[in-house]
C-alpha cells in the first residue's frame, strides 16, 4: 500500500497525480486503474473533496476529476489525493460518500440530475502508455490557473495533448469505456 506522504501531488492536476501514482505503483499494473469522472456538461458533483468548505455537505463541481482504483481478488481500494476520506479508502465507502452521500443538505436527486457523474476506467498500463498532456488546459491568457507540477509535462509526441479526449464522454478512440454509476459499481465490485 502506498502512503499519501509518498505520493507526488500538485493541486488541480489530478490526471498527472494519478499518472505519477500509477507509475510508482508497487503491485501488478493489471490491478490498478485511472478512473476519469466527468459528464457531457463538464460539471460533475463530488463530495468529500478538500476543495470544499464543508466536504461532507457541499460537493465540489469539477469539470473532471481522476482517481486511482486498485482492484485485487479480495478487495477494491480508491486512492484520491484530493479527498478528505482516508487514503486509501474502500471502493464501497468512497462511492457511497463521494458520489451518493446521505448527509448532504441538498436534494440529491436534483443535484445528480444536473451534476451527475459518468466514469471512464482506464487500465493503469494503458494510461501510462497513452495519456499525454502539454498542460495547455491550465493556461488562460498565458497565465496558469494553478501552478503546474515541478516536473516536465507528461507529453508524448505520438499522441499530442489528449486530455480533452480522455474527458470527452463521446470519445471511443482512447482506452476505457464510459459508464454510469451502476455500471461502475458492477465493474469494480468484488
Amino acid at each position: 500500500m502506498i502512503a499519501i506522504k509518498d505520493c507526488i501531488y500538485t493541486r488541480c492536476y489530478c490526471e498527472e497525480n494519478v499518472y505519477k501514482f500509477i507509475e510508482s505503483y508497487p503491485g501488478n499494473r493489471s490491478e490498478i486503474y485511472a478512473v476519469f469522472i466527468s459528464n457531457p456538461q463538464k460539471k460533475c458533483a463530488i463530495w468529500c473533496q478538500k476543495a470544499s468548505e464543508e466536504p461532507k455537505e457541499i460537493p465540489v463541481i469539477w469539470d473532471y476529476h481522476v482517481i486511482a482504483v486498485e482492484k485485487r481478488a479480495t478487495s477494491c481500494l480508491v486512492y484520491d489525493l484530493d479527498s478528505t476520506l482516508p487514503f486509501p479508502t474502500s471502493f464501497e465507502s468512497y462511492t457511497h460518500n463521494a458520489f451518493r452521500p446521505t448527509l448532504s443538505r441538498y436534494n440529491l436527486d436534483l443535484v445528480l440530475q444536473r451534476f451527475g457523474q459518468q466514469f471512464r476506467p482506464v487500465k493503469g498500463q494503458d494510461y501510462l502508455e497513452k495519456f499525454s498532456s502539454d498542460r495547455s488546459h491550465m493556461l488562460v491568457d498565458g497565465e496558469w490557473m494553478a501552478e503546474p507540477p515541478v516536473y516536465p509535462p507528461i507529453f508524448k509526441d505520438s499522441y499530442g495533448h489528449n486530455l480533452n479526449q480522455f474527458i470527452d464522454c463521446n470519445d471511443d478512440q482512447l482506452p476505457g469505456a464510459w459508464m454510469n454509476f451502476n455500471q461502475l459499481i458492477d465493474y469494480f465490485m468484488i
